[in-house]
């Protein structure tokens, strides 16, 4: 269950080789907008004009502040979302929460005696009693002390939950993973992700998650800072983020601040946690379909260490459980050492390592896919002495490397490695909060696409450098504006100017208004062949003509608590995209086809309703999406009269509801999740007819019969069946003399729905996700 955020007995607010050939695509083609040009240029000029106009004069001379890092007694980890007060006269002065760091940062403080408090859920109040003079800054850490206390009677505040989120982010913690349920003896993020609106999946196989319009390849996944190129594996349960490892996760499903670069859609940034550095403990897992482990400990002068290995098991399982072979394959690694220096200084290194194979349609056999992740990284956080600073430094390397066979035949492969170092500054100017970093990349790529895109293999590489910076500026009490701006040098340079807004209309931190407009752009760009779903493979590439891919969106929204624990909220988003590589149409079904670059437009709604009390989390999510592609084709002409046509992307679900509930009930805990979702766009054919190569000889149509062809209509104008399906679990947990045992049983689609995968029209084929497949997993924890 969710947790709870309790302070005593009082609540408290929260706070990118496809070439662009002229002959493929006239460049007036490209940047014709229904009769009017559309010039991203002044959209930057006008955001960044606006931004300056808002940005005042930092306040300077007798204002006090102060600073502080927040570490918990029984980790020695930062805390985050720590409520720090500043009191004065027994009436607050000022509230701010800690950071994913265990950071605070309180400015504009009047000189004069405060009494400085801590308070989170399970730990006892700090206070400290201080005096500030004119212009002092003062560092004040702390370290909350282990209290457990009792649910009954706490009242729960609702700054946490999937229907919460602050400028665009939002917090994914452990419990909130724990609450939907998964085959498996712990909860997974990728499973917590899909059921939120505007994420959309093509099946329950694949890894692969589309966000408000997005591809995958324009999501930006970063592991402790460090970048992931498929974080998802092939079964589409489970991630590299299972809940026994992440500390938190922020999620962006679009209109991300200045801090991120590189991606068009959305931001996953996650967050491992640290081992244990008081004692040692462990934890085993097995279920049919997944076993895994995880170690940690001390190691002696404030050296802490965190291990985990996973494999799959549902390739040997499946026929047994759900009465067919389910040729699906996956395992990782991941070893994480922390090392603390006092309470200013905290470094980390991390190593992990991911293997995916299989075959997304079971029957057939010649096919297969695979991927492999590795990822290898420091991060350092340090807290500044004498000046209210915190810095972060990132160090990585990074690797992707997967490779399809199509039908027996056809063979590509892809890969491409990451060096990156970036570093990120919070600090204050005046009274106003500043974040500013830069970030330092060089990729290189590799691919042989030339059965899939035309492409001969080639060895390519691009580097990359940018500057960001954002500011923290007060709407009087009432809200605060972020105005940023990400300036890029290399590859291409230019600016991403991006406004975030929030504002409490009533004065009540409960009821908030939230918007956000910005310009974000993309030079690498992962490019895979959208006619097939069964295809995963993804070619990472520079753009074409070295023009990047942009977008321009923006979204509005309200979210209010109820009191009682109910929440809700509801946004509605845009979004303008350009240049985007996808297949070429040809009225023939063939394998190698040519790149060309297509516009779209992403318009949807999210409305989330959540209800958090201390036995029993429920989560209502719907989502409403609608996204189209423009292309210029010469094909098109002959066929369809008009060189332009429009269509829906193969991921363009139009509504989607998510039912998520889990519930404490006399020592058991039950978890279920129902979800729902109209027809994903496919092509129809247009029938068949019987092909002669005169080239060959002369043929007599008369005596003779021809190759069967099949021909198609118009790209994606036809959509699949609707989707649903209902997942349950039932849980129990039992004390042990050395830790605690805990059973699991549940299924998958328990009602045995048949939602069509695809449907093969070569040979009238249809292949369905996954039938019903029951589960039991027992999960052993050490003390």
């Amino acid at each position: 269950m969710p947790p709870q955020s309790v302070i005593g007995a009082a609540a408290l607010p929260a706070g990118r080789d496809a070439v662009r050939s002229s002959r493929h695509i006239p460049a007036r083609a490209v940047c014709r907008r229904r009769g009017r040009p559309w010039h991203p240029a002044r959209l930057r000029l006008g955001v960044l004009a606006f931004v300056l106009c808002l940005v005042p004069r930092a306040a300077q001379g007798q204002q006090a502040s102060m600073q502080g890092i927040v570490t918990s007694s029984s980790t020695g980890s930062p805390m985050e979302g720590v409520a720090v007060v500043l009191e004065a006269g027994g009436q607050r002065v000022k509230t701010v929460l800690t950071d994913r760091n265990g950071f605070y940062q309180i400015g504009g403080i009047t000189p004069g005696s405060y009494t400085l408090s801590g308070l989170h859920i399970g730990y006892s109040r700090y206070e400290l009693s201080l005096t500030l003079a004119s212009g002092e800054r003062r560092t004040a850490n702390f370290t909350l002390q282990l209290a457990p206390v009792e649910l009954k009677g706490i009242v729960v505040t609702p700054e946490r939950g999937a229907a919460v989120r602050d400028l665009g982010r939002q917090v994914v913690t452990p419990a909130e993973i724990r609450a939907v349920p998964v085959p498996a003896g712990s909860g997974d993020l990728a499973t917590y992700l899909q059921t939120l609106p505007g994420v959309t999946t093509t099946g329950d196989r694949g890894g692969q998650l589309y966000v408000r319009g997005g591809t995958p390849a324009q999501n930006l996944a970063l592991v402790d800072g460090i970048q992931i190129y498929q974080p998802y594996h092939i079964l589409g349960f489970f991630s590299v983020f299972p809940e026994d490892l992440v500390s938190s996760a922020d999620f962006y499903a679009g209109n991300f601040g200045a801090r991120y670069s590189g991606r068009t859609s959305s931001v996953l940034d996650v967050r491992l946690r640290d081992g244990n550095p008081n004692r040692y403990r462990g934890m085993l897992s097995v279920s049919p379909f997944l076993a895994e482990g995880m170690a940690e400990g001390p190691a002696g002068n404030g050296l802490s260490w965190l291990a985990s290995v996973r494999h799959s098991l549902v390739e040997q399982t499946s026929e047994h459980l759900m009465g067919a072979l389910q040729p699906y394959g996956f395992d990782s690694q991941l070893l994480k050492v922390t090392a603390t220096n006092g309470e200013a200084q905290r470094c980390s290194g991390m190593a992990l390592r991911t293997s995916d194979r299989g075959r997304l349609d079971p029957a057939e056999t010649t096919s297969h896919v695979e991927w492999q992740n590795l990822v290898v990284g420091g991060h350092c956080v340090t807290q500044g002495k004498g000046i209210l600073r915190l810095t972060e430094v990132n160090v990585g390397f990074s690797s992707f490397d997967n490779a399809a066979v199509s039908r027996g035949s056809s063979i590509f492969r892809s890969g491409i490695s990451r060096l990156q170092a970036d570093a990120h500054i919070t600090s204050m100017i005046g009274t106003l909060p500043l974040y500013a970093g830069f970030h330092i990349s060089s990729e290189g790529m590799t691919s042989d696409l030339t059965e899939i895109f035309g492409i001969a293999e080639r060895n390519s590489g691009i580097f990359g450098t940018d500057v960001y910076g954002e500011a923290g500026i007060p709407l009087g009490t009432r809200g605060e504006l972020r105005p940023g701006l990400l300036l890029t040098a290399l590859p291409i340079a230019g600016a991403e100017p991006r406004v975030r807004m929030s504002w409490e209309p009533f004065g009540r931190a409960s009821e908030k208004i939230q918007a956000a407009l910005g310009v974000y752009r993309q030079s690498l760009l992962g490019t895979s062949d959208l006619r097939d779903v069964t295809n995963v493979f993804v070619a990472w590439m520079t753009s074409p003509d070295d023009i990047p891919m942009q977008s321009v969106q923006g979204s509005l929204g309200w979210q209010q608590s109820l009191g009682g624990g109910v929440n809700w909220s509801i946004e509605g988003y845009f979004k303008r995209m350009r240049d985007i590589p996808v297949p070429a149409w040809n009225a023939l079904p063939q394998f190698t086809t040519r790149l060309v670059l297509a516009d779209g437009r992403t318009h949807g709604l999210d409305a989330r309703l959540q209800w958090n009390r201390p036995h029993f989390y429920g989560f209502l999510g719907y989502g409403y999406s609608w996204t189209e592609y423009q292309v210029t084709q010469p094909e098109f002409v002959g066929w369809f009269g008009d060189s332009v046509q429009s269509y829906h992307p193969p991921h363009d679900r139009r509504h989607q509801v998510n039912a998520v509930a889990s519930a404490d009930l006399a020592g058991f805990k039950a978890s279920a999740r129902w979800q729902f979702g109209t027809g994903l766009p496919f092509t129809q054919p247009l029938g068949f007819d019987e092909a002669f190569d005169y080239w060959a000889h002369l043929w007599d149509p008369g005596h003779t019969l021809g190759t069967e062809r099949l021909l198609l209509d118009r790209p994606f104008n036809g959509r699949l069946p609707t989707t649903h399906r209902l997942d349950l679990s039932l849980e129990r947990s039992f004390n042990l003399p050395v830790g605690q045992a805990q059973l699991q049983a549940g299924a998958v689609n328990v009602y045995n729905r048949r939602n069509m995968f695809y449907y093969d029209l070569f040979t009238a084929r249809r292949a369905d996700q996954l039938p019903r497949a029951p589960y039991l997993s027992l999960t052993l924890r050490s003390k």
